[in-house]
């Protein structure tokens, strides 16, 4: 079995590195990684931010809070492909991100959604580091090509995350070693490998443990994320390049686009799966996403 390294107060299974370690912080020479970004949006752009979320009152730095945050960004936003199916240069500047997701209402892949979600909780006042993850699965692996976000919050650490295109967890999940946590929808574990770090598995209803993903503690600003980009648009192992997939979290479970596919979830299983035409994804990625088609 493996074990996870000690925290800085000397517990197993809850370390992370923080650039704001406490001894850091009282010696003043804490590092303010996400100010390598830029700077804190606006009062106003924080507000537009949270109404295109559909929450219009203040919003506690709490684990409550977070995870309000994170189900309405799941539901209101949809991971989609669009920009790179129609050739559209994809970027994660800050403003271009914000003008794209909240005032013209898209969405975006992982990267575009989770370096803008990153930013809208350092505006808001929440302690919160970005790691690269590696996908995993049973037979190949991947490069890390996921951003994921940990907040600490009252002495623990949560991951939080809104830019999956498959089920994953609707709520902030403790990152602690085997602790099982559902999310009302599948059940989530955190374990820690020497060579992965900490490794997230889920298990949807009637099925056995997967492993998802895992990240590796090393810190990432948002420019550690345009080879992602790169990789998305121009590699011929890409599958975001061919054709569109969007998706949207709903309350019940998920609206999709797969390989020519309409498929609808719900509580983390496959209730129905349509063939679609070329045609048909680009009507149900205009009329049931809600995105702007425009070059396909």
């Amino acid at each position: 079995m493996s074990t996870a390294p000690a925290s800085v107060d000397g517990e197993a299974g809850a370390v992370v590195y923080f650039p704001w370690q406490p001894a850091q912080e009282k010696e003043g020479t804490a590092v303010d990684i996400n100010a390598l970004n830029g700077p804190k949006m606006t009062e106003g752009q924080i507000q537009t931010y949270l109404a295109r979320l559909g929450i219009r009152e203040e919003v506690p730095r709490t684990l409550e809070g977070l995870a309000r945050i994170q189900l309405a960004h799941k539901i209101a936003v949809p991971f989609e492909n669009l920009d790179i199916v129609a050739g559209r240069p994809l970027s994660l500047d800050l403003n271009h991100l914000y003008d794209k997701i909240v005032v013209r209402r898209q969405g975006g892949v992982c990267a575009e959604l989770n370096t803008l979600y990153n930013w809208l909780l350092y505006s808001l006042g929440f302690r919160v580091v970005s790691y690269n993850a590696r996908m995993l699965s049973p037979d190949t692996y991947l490069f890390r090509r996921h951003r994921i976000l940990v907040v600490e919050l009252e002495g623990k650490t949560y991951t939080t995350d809104v830019g999956f295109a498959t089920e994953n967890a609707r709520v902030p999940l403790e990152l602690t070693e085997g602790k099982v946590q559902s999310d009302g929808h599948c059940e989530y574990r955190y374990q820690w490998e020497p060579f992965f770090g900490w490794v997230q598995s889920q298990r949807r209803p009637g099925c056995d443990w997967e492993r998802i993903q895992a990240f590796a503690l090393e810190p990432q600003i948002d420019r550690d994320f345009d080879p992602v980009l790169f990789f998305f648009e121009k590699s011929p192992e890409s599958n975001m390049n061919e054709f569109p997939r969007p998706s949207v979290y709903t309350p019940e479970g998920m609206l999709a686009l797969r390989r020519h596919t309409f498929r609808v979830e719900k509580q983390g299983l496959v209730v129905s799966s349509t063939p679609v035409t070329p045609a048909e994804e680009i009507r149900l990625s205009r009329e049931v996403f809600h995105l702007d088609t425009t070059g396909l």
